[in-house]
């Protein structure tokens, strides 16, 4: 028994592995938000200071986790992230064993084929795939008996706080649970140590901020934005339920969820030793899809990566039926094989036909673009260019190792609000910027510049550059131009 134990946690980290090494650094998936979070490793490796030194909205976890990586090499993120899934692969094993369920790989499995579901994912490096790791771990940790859960259980919080603000609302339920359960200590002792270890992450983030007096960037940029503007506005309740109908069924993921959902429902009328918790997953499978419901972005963007942390809720609704259920149709082994094969069967295949047509990042064409050839003959250096209009474009100041010569490092809220900086207030800080430094190069993406919801924010930006920039000959393609400082 011990020997099958072993080989099947070998087969499952391998597995993990190997999903993982779909994404390594070589191959894997460029996305914008990617180049920012990474960009912002390098604006701390330079001394620089995140919501100072440039503009996100994300909690500040990210960017420390991409300093982290930068400083163990060109490899360090995804060994960082491959740890993180490892352990959380590993220990979400010993729990299904210990609970005797059937087929203890079984439910890791799919939670990694989840979390690497190429057509969601974007790869590694992105919050929510964190935040799943994380919830997996919170879950596996409250369900221990250590005495040091309830510490563990703060710390893993704040990690999830602190990487997405959002996913926190999926540990409610859970939390609750344990709070409320019967425990030899009391709920007051409880409280402190998830206090305590929600602390330990806490104390030194704003400690970090105070000694850069940056707590005011920190508190308007992570916080009060996403309330006054990226969660403000509003749509119908029934364009949010297509929406969560249109990713999953895109994403491979409506089979798994459904699943999760039709047998937790049903496992409340069936035998169960722990329906409070079961009850507990339920709202944990909801509270994870709460990006999509908070407010109303752009519909020309993909947000379907928003719902890769189903793969932690669902993973863990369906160890809170198969774990405690005493109903012989859920229990039987057979029963559980063949769940497993509907839940995991088409995941595989989507695995399998990923592994067989990787494209080297180096064959993207952002990469080739005739614009970022040019530069690289260049060298430009810290404030030396600036790109517009086209986030993706962020991936120059990460090769080239350079500061960009303005905070406001992409622009995607001109193209999402007509109010968005009607006064032309921060278009003006960005051109001050620009003339300061006098920035040689202008990388831009016209298309998307015509984008921008407000005419004079657009007509703003084409006075700016007739009147300071010229384009560089021969270095144009349909979607991207460069300019350059008028008599450099």
């Amino acid at each position: 028994m011990m020997n099958r134990s072993y080989t099947s946690l070998f087969f499952l980290l391998t597995a993990c592995g190997l999903l993982t090494l779909l994404y390594c650094p070589p191959v894997d998936i460029p996305l914008d938000d990617k180049e920012v979070f990474r960009y912002a490793g390098w604006v701390i490796f330079k001394g620089g200071v995140p919501y100072r030194d440039f503009f996100d909205h994300k909690p500040p976890l990210i960017f420390f986790l991409n300093f982290f990586g930068l400083l163990l090499g060109s490899w360090g993120l995804w060994l960082i992230d491959l740890l993180l899934a490892l352990l959380a692969t590993g220990v979400f094993f010993q729990s299904c064993r210990k609970y005797r369920l059937p087929y203890p790989w079984l439910l890791p499995l799919l939670f990694n084929l989840m979390l690497r579901d190429f057509l969601i994912c974007d790869g590694i490096g992105m919050t929510r795939e964190y935040t799943a790791l994380f919830q997996l771990l919170f879950f596996c940790v409250l369900l221990g008996k250590s005495r040091h859960r309830f510490f563990l259980a703060g710390l893993l919080s704040a990690g999830v706080f602190f990487m997405q603000q959002d996913q926190a609302l999926f540990l409610i339920p859970f939390l609750i649970y344990a709070l409320l359960s019967n425990d030899a200590s009391p709920i007051l002792y409880r409280l402190l140590r998830l206090g305590a270890g929600f602390l330990t992450i806490l104390l030194p983030l704003l400690l970090y901020f105070a000694a850069h007096h940056s707590l005011g960037y920190f508190w308007e940029d992570a916080f009060q934005f996403n309330f006054s503007w990226y969660t403000a506005e509003k749509e119908s309740l029934s364009d949010h339920f297509r929406m969560v109908k249109h990713v999953l069924d895109a994403a491979n993921y409506e089979l798994p969820f459904m699943i999760a959902a039709i047998l937790g429902v049903s496992s409340l009328f069936l035998q169960s030793r722990k329906k409070r918790l079961l009850m507990a997953a339920l709202a944990g499978i909801a509270l994870s899809l709460s990006a999509e419901f908070m407010g109303a972005r752009s519909r020309e963007a993909d947000f379907g990566y928003y719902f890769v942390p189903l793969a932690a809720s669902v993973a863990i609704l369906l160890f809170c039926v198969f774990a405690f259920t005493e109903d012989n149709a859920l229990r039987n082994k057979k029963s559980q094989l063949i769940y497993g094969f509907l839940l995991c069967g088409s995941l595989s295949y989507t695995a399998l036909q990923h592994a067989t047509h990787l494209v080297p990042r180096s064959e993207t064409a952002l990469l080739q673009q005739p614009a970022l050839i040019y530069l690289r003959q260049q060298h430009p250096t810290d404030y030396q260019l600036y790109t517009l209009g086209n986030s993706s474009y962020i991936y120059a100041y990460n090769e080239f190792r350079i500061l960009a010569p303005s905070r406001w490092i992409y622009h995607h809220f001109w193209k999402w609000w007509d109010r968005w900086d009607a006064d032309q207030t921060i278009l003006r800080s960005i051109g001050d910027d620009l003339l300061r430094h006098r920035t040689r190069y202008i990388w831009i993406d016209f298309n998307e510049l015509a984008r921008f919801r407000n005419p004079a924010n657009y007509n703003w930006w084409m006075d700016f550059l007739k009147a300071h920039y010229e384009p560089v000959p021969g270095v144009d393609d349909p979607r991207s131009s460069l300019w350059e400082w008028k008599n450099n």
